[in-house]
Formats: C-alpha cells, sequence, structure tokens
C-alpha cells in the first residue's frame, strides 16, 4: 500500500505529489530503501582533493571530508538556504560559475567540473590543509 496525498496551494491548484515517506524524512532525515538510488556522489581523489556531484547533501559532504565542528559551522552560517554542495557554491559565489571557476570560502576550494543546462553536476573540493 502506497501512502500518497496531492499538495495544493492556496488558491487550490495542483503544487505536486507527497508521499508519508517524504514527509517522515522531512522529520527524521533521509531514509534508505530498496527504491532509493545507491549511487557514489563523490570520488575521493587523494587526501585533499574530491570530486562530488553537485546534488550531494552538505551534512553528507561534512561526513566525507570529516570537517570538525568550528568548520561545519563555517559552511553552515554561510550557507543561507542552501541543502546541497551546488547549492552552497552558488550562495558563496554570488552568482552562476562556468566551468573552470575556482571558489575560495576558508580553508577550501571548489572548482567547477561540469555543468548541465544551469545546474551545477560536478564540483571538485580541495582541502588547502589536512583537517584533522
Amino acid at each position: 500500500k502506497v501512502h500518497l496525498a496531492v499538495v495544493v496551494d492556496e488558491y487550490g491548484g495542483t503544487s505536486g505529489l507527497v508521499s508519508l515517506e517524504d514527509i517522515i524524512e522531512e522529520i527524521v532525515g533521509d531514509i534508505s530503501d530498496e527504491y532509493d538510488d545507491e549511487d557514489l556522489v563523490y570520488k575521493k581523489l587523494d587526501d585533499n582533493n574530491y570530486s562530488f556531484e553537485g546534488k550531494t547533501p552538505l551534512k553528507d559532504v561534512y561526513k566525507i571530508i570529516d570537517l570538525e565542528d568550528n568548520e561545519a559551522e563555517d559552511f553552515e552560517n554561510r550557507k543561507g538556504e542552501a541543502e546541497t554542495l551546488a547549492g552552497f557554491v552558488l550562495e558563496i559565489s554570488g552568482g552562476f560559475p562556468r566551468i573552470g571557476s575556482k571558489i575560495n570560502f576558508k580553508n577550501f576550494v571548489f572548482t567547477i567540473e561540469a555543468l548541465e543546462r544551469k545546474r551545477i553536476k560536478q564540483i571538485k573540493l580541495t582541502l588547502l590543509k589536512t583537517n584533522k
């Protein structure tokens, strides 16, 4: 049995569909199940370089690169409404970057590796120091 609801706006127009899983994930965080894609969204190039898909959630990036609490706090204070790495890069760049653009933030350099239409698809993250 699938639990779905139609989401309507203030005028009664259809805005979309929401599932029970969507609501629960908003409350408790991501839930992995047999229907979720387990695609690898990053690749560790070496100790200081990673290649991430733009859609990677910021909280996952923090875990993958082993951010210290104060560094994660710097990201959280600067991210605005962004929840993904691409969204964060857009926030800190102040505009839409081009392929090859380098955006500096604290001890990190974000290099745009791939764009798809008006979407940041791949980002190389360089750590300018070891996070240990």
